[in-house]
């Protein structure tokens, strides 16, 4: 795939040295340098396509992202913002601003945003589950758990959305259902070392301290940095 992004930057190069005004193949060039990781070519790129489409608000999604990836949360939410005022019917924008906002701990600011993206596809997973770790964020456990019901509904093997929602359930004092999301987590990817963190401080919580300090040692041989502190804080 590399490769072929990587002939299709010589070409669109190519391209422009023969019609540097056909602006459209900015934009192209723009995706291809975003996919070889040349996040500053790409926002280069799409300023210029922008400077001749000042309309396009797909050409602004991507920049945002681009810029999103840099760090620069302000400049990617002025692009979003642009973005959705061009077409508010792309969900992506709407998911991408509720990232930015995620980021900037505006959280009430991103589920706003992703209620916005479900209007407009709802049966998306990916959107629950943006909810549900906003949700995580303001505390709400409760509203957390039903967010990550629906993208479970909707991807019964999305591993993530259990270790999640059994995060939330033992916020709620629910650690049978708790550990019962986590093995699931587990079930479906057996390497995830947070699912094995989190287990593991369940059956603390249970008072099952030889079973949470397997589950910290198994966190730590998959390469969970964090689990040492915690190892020898309960397990030595």
């Amino acid at each position: 795939m590399l490769k072929q992004y990587h002939e299709a930057l010589i070409q669109y190069d190519s391209a422009i040295i023969v019609n540097p005004s056909y602006n459209r193949t900015y934009f192209y060039r723009g995706l291809a340098k975003y996919h070889l990781t040349d996040v500053k070519g790409s926002i280069e790129d799409y300023t210029i396509f922008i400077e001749a489409n000042p309309k396009y608000s797909g050409a602004f999604d991507n920049r945002g992202y681009s810029k999103y990836l840099l760090g620069d949360n302000e400049g990617a939410l002025s692009d979003y913002n642009i973005a959705i005022t061009l077409n508010p019917n792309v969900p992506k924008a709407f998911i991408n601003r509720g990232g930015v906002n995620n980021r900037l701990r505006h959280y009430k600011d991103a589920i706003d945003d992703f209620n916005n993206a479900l209007l407009l596809s709802p049966e998306n997973p990916d959107i629950y589950f943006d909810i549900g770790l906003s949700k995580n964020a303001l505390k709400d456990y409760t509203g957390a758990v039903v967010a990550f019901d629906n993208t479970i509904r909707l991807k019964p093997n999305y591993a993530n959305a259990y270790l999640y929602r059994g995060t939330a359930k033992s916020l709620l004092n629910d650690y049978k259902g708790a550990e019962n999301d986590i093995n699931q987590c587990i079930l479906l990817d057996p390497k995830n070392s947070e699912a094995y963190l989190n287990r593991g401080a369940i059956k603390l919580d249970l008072n099952d301290k030889a079973g949470a300090c397997l589950d910290f040692q198994k966190a730590l041989s998959l390469g969970n940095k964090r689990a040492t502190d915690i190892i020898k804080e309960n397990c030595q």
